[in-house]
């Protein structure tokens, strides 16, 4: 079954290639294409929620640091993107993995603190948010919920860490906060960050997005078709943003595509293991000694797959993977031979 979960992650990669990378200051973007066509068949959380058909709020009137209720009455399913913010209620929120509500349901999800100053109501239910946990913090809580899904089969992460990542970028990008929240880094810095989101625009055929930052690669997200990538965007480039802001140098880095190469190679060879999903499909993890990652899985296809390098990798030019790798591009298809398990 593990195998199974791994040759779908390796098939999805082998169907995009790289486009060549956008610069903007110290982070660069190379698009993965994919010349597939195929529409959206759910809504995203910013649409449910402005369209009034989706409604999220604490679990109940006391509240619960680690899970929210989240009630889809549109009709159609609703993905939930892994480290989108939501705001209001006793406290700001990131989600912990990515999900597809169901229609017409009500269902539990989870998610992690991102406000460890407050804990009252400013509003009954939450909104959502223009951005998603930041890049490097969003890395870290994966490998939390990475740990803790292996070992007791829940997509939770451990709040004190990810407190304490917050506390400790608020202090190196010199930004205060009366109740500690991560919205307010990005909101001392929501200029800047503006200026990135307006350079990095998706382009025809584009279903995600590889990011370096100075002279290291950080990651990627690819979902299952363009539409998803075009409206989530613009959340993610600012989660890549803020940490490229926090290197505060006027250095100019080249991109390397040997380097994009090798994270894409690495992601679909990383050992994966198959969980029960939040609402519907499954939820797929990643790691090796590279990469650590998580994926959402429906019907034999992956809708969302999020990749972030570990700590030590590409961090030096002792750390530069070889020249020559090339990721190819799949000739046919997305298979549907059906797969136990997904």
């Amino acid at each position: 079954m593990r195998s199974t979960a791994t040759n779908l992650i390796q098939e999805r990669v082998e169907e995009v290639t790289l486009g060549e990378p956008t610069i903007y200051g110290q982070m660069a973007m190379f698009p993965l294409l994919d010349g597939e066509e195929s529409a959206a068949d759910y809504l995203t959380l910013d649409e449910s929620i402005s369209n009034g058909c989706a409604r999220v709020t604490e679990i109940d009137k006391d509240g619960s640091v680690p899970e929210l209720a989240f009630k889809n009455s549109c009709g159609k399913r609703i993905f939930l993107m892994e480290g989108e913010e939501l705001l209001g209620a006793k406290q700001n929120r990131t989600l912990n993995i990515s999900l597809l509500a169901p229609a017409e349901k009500e269902i539990t999800i989870p998610v992690t603190c991102v406000e460890s100053g407050r804990w009252a109501y400013d509003s009954p239910r939450f909104k959502t948010s223009n951005r998603a946990h930041y890049s490097r913090g969003r890395r870290e809580k994966m490998a939390s919920v990475s740990e803790s899904m292996n070992f007791c089969n829940r997509p939770e992460a451990n709040q004190f860490e990810v407190w304490d990542e917050i506390s400790s970028k608020a202090e190196r990008m010199k930004s205060r906060s009366r109740t500690s929240a991560m919205g307010d880094i990005f909101e001392d810095h929501r200029g800047r960050v503006s200026d990135y989101v307006k350079a990095f625009t998706a382009i025809e055929n584009q279903a995600g997005m590889l990011v370096m930052v100075g002279d290291d690669i950080v990651g990627l997200d690819l979902f299952d078709n363009k539409e998803t990538l075009k409206k989530l965007m613009p959340k993610l480039v600012r989660s890549f943003a803020l940490d490229a802001i926090e290197l505060n140098t006027r250095k100019k880095y080249q991109p390397r595509i040997e380097d994009a190469e090798d994270l894409l190679k690495k992601s679909a060879t990383a050992n994966t293991s198959i969980h029960p999903g939040v609402g519907d499909g499954n939820n797929l993890r990643l790691q090796s000694e590279e990469v650590i990652g998580g994926a959402l899985v429906l019907d034999y296809q992956v809708i969302h797959l999020s990749v972030f390098r570990n700590d030590d990798m590409f961090g030096s030019e002792n750390h530069r993977p070889g020249r020559g790798s090339r990721v190819r591009r799949a000739s046919h298809r997305r298979s549907h031979r059906r797969r136990e398990g997904l």
